[in-house]
């Protein structure tokens, strides 16, 4: 491991960020220009990318809210040839001992239908989605404790073996935390990265949502998964869930993640993931925050400028004219998820997920309508961008 793993400096990442967040004030919009142009030539220090934060916390500043707009669009969407990635998420099981009152698959929650996929219903779902052109999957588990590594290395091998070494293909895992030696042997069994969402790493916010959950109780530990997948030689998605904490302070420890990565391991995440909460069936979470449109969109909006290599990923826990709106070259997408639900695929046509057995709500698209939206705004979509 490497001799500072993002727990041994989040201290001193989060009084950065708090300092930051309580002396910060909402830019003009000559200021907004400012630090714009500013970023064209040098990082944006984590106390300037607060400043753009801020304009998402106040609704008048309109002015300064399309100045950020404007601005990322001119920079990361250009006249032609825009491409978003896609990847398929293959949800394998949503059996799961940990109790996150925001998530469906719960422990907690006794109404949900657990499923696990066996190996032959996992190869019927890959099927699916390389049907439909996917070549990067993600298997997807909520924390299940039959699935040991040896178990996921063989569900793995089975994905990977259905694409065949295409160029391009790949296979992303979002599993709990797992060790260092685990992710060696499923690198070898053909997985490519991870994909985690650290929800937030405000440690009284997280330990509000999950002080009662066996395993994702476990915030430091946790918290170096990442920094345990990239020592090992993957690539790794990282992201907030916004909503469970302040959404500026979330969105900057990211970014104070990121760069932790680059310092250690000379690259950072491919990804940022820009999921919000949402309701679950109805159910009153007793929020106290929230990330609204405005707020959601500038901190996308800050994420690329604060870090341009990597993409945000966009998906459909949203709706199509939020993420068409918002959406830019490179970032990645993903139209249909299967429901969220072991087995969502075989359905003959996409449609809203009543949580019968689905993570979380979803707004599901046909391919070929997600693809001529798409291209009616200069995008086309890479089913096959690993490298």
């Amino acid at each position: 491991m490497p001799a500072r793993v993002f727990s041994s400096v989040h201290p001193e990442r989060d009084v950065e960020v708090r300092a930051a967040l309580a002396r910060v004030q909402c830019p003009t919009e000559g200021r907004v220009d400012e630090l714009l142009a500013q970023s064209r030539r040098q990082p944006l220090a984590i106390s300037e990318l607060a400043e753009l934060l801020e304009i998402g916390a106040h609704p008048e500043a309109a002015g300064q809210f399309e100045r950020l707009r404007s601005f990322t669009l001119a920079e990361w969407r250009r006249p032609a040839g825009n491409r978003v990635r896609y990847v398929a998420p293959i949800y394998v099981s949503s059996f799961c001992v940990d109790t996150c009152a925001y998530c469906n698959f719960s422990a907690s929650r006794k109404a949900t239908v657990r499923k696990r996929l066996s190996l032959e219903e996992l190869a019927g779902e890959v099927e699916t989605v390389m049907a439909a052109g996917a070549r990067v999957i993600e298997l997807v588990y909520a924390t299940d404790p039959e699935f040991s590594t040896d178990m996921l290395a063989r569900y793995a091998a089975k994905t990977a073996e259905a694409l065949h070494g295409e160029k391009g293909s790949g296979v992303l895992l979002c599993t709990e935390y797992l060790s260092r030696k685990a992710y060696g042997v499923l690198k070898d069994a053909g997985v490519g990265g991870i994909v985690q969402w650290d929800e937030t790493l405000d440690p009284e916010a997280y330990h509000r949502w999950h002080a009662a959950s066996p395993r994702k109780r476990e915030f430091e530990t946790r918290m170096d998964n990442h920094d345990r997948a990239l020592d090992a030689g993957l690539e790794a998605a990282t992201g907030a869930l916004f909503g469970l904490a302040d959404f500026r302070y979330d969105a900057l420890m990211q970014v104070a993640k990121a760069r932790h990565f680059a310092s250690q391991y000379g690259r950072g995440p491919f990804v940022f993931g820009v999921a919000r909460l949402k309701p679950i069936a109805g159910a009153d979470l007793r929020l106290k925050t929230s990330a609204s449109d405005r707020a959601w969109e500038t901190a996308l909006m800050v994420y690329k400028i604060a870090d341009p290599a990597a993409g945000r990923w966009l998906q459909t826990r949203e709706s199509f004219a939020m993420n068409l709106r918002n959406i830019l070259d490179g970032d990645v997408f993903t139209y249909r998820c299967g429901e969220v639900t072991p087995g969502g695929y075989r359905h003959a046509e996409p449609a809203r997920n009543p949580l019968g057995g689905g993570q979380f709500g979803v707004n599901e698209l046909d391919g070929d309508n997600a693809a001529r939206e798409l291209a009616a705004r200069n995008f086309r979509i890479d089913y096959a961008w690993m490298s």
